[in-house]
Formats: structure tokens, C-alpha cells, sequence
């Protein structure tokens, strides 16, 4: 049986948080949000306040999560740690660290993207996931069953799609669907 992939759940990285946020020392944002949906239809919302200070860097997660098939919303509110790490050419580049244990271990693992481990945010190591390519076997990676696989894959992402292009420029995914139908 497989493990669970990154694609599956809900991720929450510090790539977004740096395209969306002046990421220095000292700055501060409140009460901002992100919220994820599937076919249009809001399936999660996480609130989020992110505090830059100097000896203290976090960003504080603010939300409502329930457990597999329970009708109760439990709050959920806690904070996690942030890294900054300078840059070789100047400039920051940060990490979140993960707050969660595995095996009785608490891991501390410093990474880029959290991601949704049953009511919490953690690394993919505690979350106990793979990367979708590692459930593909060898075989199926290489010539001629790559070629084929895809097409199936720019298929699936294509059905998927509700626009192609946005103010004139293919979308993401639309673009992945191009190369990988070869075009």
C-alpha cells in the first residue's frame, strides 16, 4: 500500500508567505487568511498572523479543524517557529520549524512548507508523506511508459482546469498540461 502524497493535503509554505508579505526582521502582518478550494467550493480556511521580531520570529496559526468522519470543529490555535537564514548573495531566505513529534521525538526540523497532519501543520517527514513520483515504479518512469503517463497526467490536470489562460497568459497548471504533452 502507498503512503499518502504531498498532493493529497493541505500545505502551507514560506514561498507564498514571501510573495505575498515583505519578509524583514521587524514587520508585522495581522489577521490575514488563506483559503483553500476545490471546484470553486471553499473546502478549509486558516487565519494568520505573522510576527517578524528579532529574537522571536513566528507565525501564529488560527483555526477550526476536525477529525477524520467527527461532526465536532475544534479551535485550533497555536504558533511556529521561523528561520531566517541569510543568503549567499545577500538577503534572507525563511523556514518554518516543525512543532510536531514523531515517535515520542520532538523533530524541530527546520523546512519550507507545513503540511496538514490531522488537526496540525508539520514537516512531511512527520506527517508521514511521500512525493507522488516516489509511488511510481521505475519501470513506469522511463521510456515508452513516460510518454504515455503523461498524457494521462496533462489529461487529469486538463479535466481539472477552469481556465486556461488569466489576463492573456496561460495559468499554472495550464502550462504544466503544455509540457507535458510536449508543445
Amino acid at each position: 500500500m502507498s503512503k499518502d502524497t504531498t498532493n493529497d493535503v493541505r500545505r502551507f509554505s514560506t514561498f507564498f508567505l514571501n510573495k505575498h508579505h515583505d519578509l524583514q526582521i521587524g514587520n508585522s502582518y495581522f489577521r490575514r487568511n488563506i483559503i483553500w478550494s476545490l471546484n470553486g467550493n471553499e473546502i478549509g480556511r486558516i487565519n494568520y498572523d505573522l510576527l517578524l521580531e528579532a529574537e522571536n520570529p513566528r507565525i501564529i496559526l488560527d483555526y477550526k479543524a476536525r477529525i477524520y468522519r467527527a461532526e465536532d470543529w475544534t479551535p485550533v490555535h497555536y504558533s511556529v517557529p521561523l528561520e531566517a537564514v541569510k543568503c549567499h548573495f545577500g538577503g534572507l531566505r525563511w523556514y518554518f520549524k516543525c512543532t510536531l513529534s514523531k515517535d515520542g521525538v520532538f523533530c524541530g526540523k527546520r523546512v519550507a512548507i507545513l503540511y496538514s497532519v490531522a488537526s496540525y501543520f508539520g514537516c512531511r517527514g512527520c506527517a508521514n508523506l511521500t512525493y507522488s513520483s516516489c509511488n511510481e515504479s521505475r519501470g513506469f518512469r522511463s521510456y515508452p511508459w513516460k510518454l504515455i503517463s503523461d498524457s494521462w497526467k496533462a489529461d487529469e490536470i486538463y479535466s481539472s482546469l477552469r481556465q486556461t489562460h488569466y489576463k492573456g497568459k496561460p495559468t499554472r497548471n495550464y502550462r504544466k498540461c503544455l509540457e507535458l504533452w510536449g508543445n
